[in-house]
């Protein structure tokens, strides 16, 4: 990454208070989207249904944004609090806590190499190889990265089998659950949310850095103008270049961090866009299948210009 950090005020670097409690609002209204999805028998019931599906996948969406705030130990000023939260939501998106957090800050300190457990672009990879797996990751790169890469990539640190594997076990049992205690009408129906909430989550991550340049810098970090959705349901995520440049800052207070640095950032080549949706066809359009943008390669920026940042 390059570009001038500033120093921030103090209050920005402090977690929200308020922000653990999402959980419980997601979970309601959750739960509250999938009993109508599933008992709806009124007119346009296929309308009705996919919104309601929708409602609830964004609602899943928010709590993995809650592990997300969590592995950066934004959730909650006391650490033990922060990761016995990080761990609970785990459950309920089924991966290992302590995975994932040890691969999302690899994906910040190792960005654009091949010691980066989250990224797929990086130099010595062939573009046929490329295509293929940024095709894969924007249908379903979530649970492959959720299910399979964190918890690999805990054993692979040697976290131990049961730091790796604790969160899907865990989540195993708890859907056991539910399938056991929920009305059938009511359990398909969560399931069908789950998918769409996985399938959101893979073509929403992909926008953050793909489609860009290839290189590490601002030029392959784009930023979202949409901070009502994205405080709704992203914690803040939706200001990504911000995130990366200040790992340390939560969610909550990336749009006020927006606001001071975003010059800077669009200077040193953040790219800047309304929201998800438009992003994403404007890469599918203009980089068939994702792969690195060539104009944006070229306004690579000079290193003598500005301090490397490792974040």
């Amino acid at each position: 990454m390059h570009a001038t950090r500033l120093t921030l005020p103090a209050k920005l670097m402090q977690p929200v208070a308020w922000q653990k409690w999402k959980a419980l609002a997601y979970l309601a209204a959750l739960s509250l989207s999938t009993i109508a999805g599933a008992r709806y028998a009124g007119p346009l019931p296929l309308v009705v249904q996919s919104a309601c599906a929708l409602i609830g996948a964004l609602q899943f969406i928010g709590l993995f944004s809650l592990l997300h705030e969590s592995s950066h130990g934004h959730l909650a000023a006391n650490r033990r609090v922060n990761a016995w939260l990080g761990e609970c939501l785990c459950v309920v998106v089924g991966t290992s806590y302590v995975g994932y957090r040890l691969a999302h800050l690899a994906h910040h300190a190792n960005f654009r190499t091949e010691r980066d457990p989250q990224e797929i672009i990086y130099p010595r990879r062939s573009n046929a190889a490329t295509s293929a797996l940024l095709l894969v990751a924007s249908l379903v790169g979530a649970p492959i990265f959720l299910l399979l890469r964190s918890p690999y990539t805990a054993l692979k640190h040697r976290q131990g089998w049961a730091a790796a594997l604790r969160g899907p076990m865990l989540a195993v049992l708890f859907y056991a659950l539910l399938w056991q205690l929920l009305p059938a009408p009511e359990w398909r129906f969560l399931v069908i949310t789950v998918g769409v909430a996985l399938l959101i989550g893979s073509m929403n991550d992909i926008v953050y850095h793909q489609g860009l340049a290839a290189h590490d810098s601002l030029a392959a970090c784009s930023s979202f103008d949409c901070d009502v959705f994205g405080q709704m349901f992203l914690s803040g995520a939706n200001r990504h270049a911000e995130h990366h440049v200040y790992p340390g800052v939560p969610g909550p207070h990336l749009v006020e961090v927006s606001r001071l640095v975003r010059d800077d950032l669009a200077a040193h080549g953040a790219v800047y866009d309304l929201g998800f949706t438009v992003a994403f066809v404007r890469r599918l359009v203009g980089g068939p299948l994702f792969l690195p943008s060539h104009s944006a390669d070229e306004s690579r920026p000079r290193t003598g210009n500005a301090r490397q940042l490792i974040d």
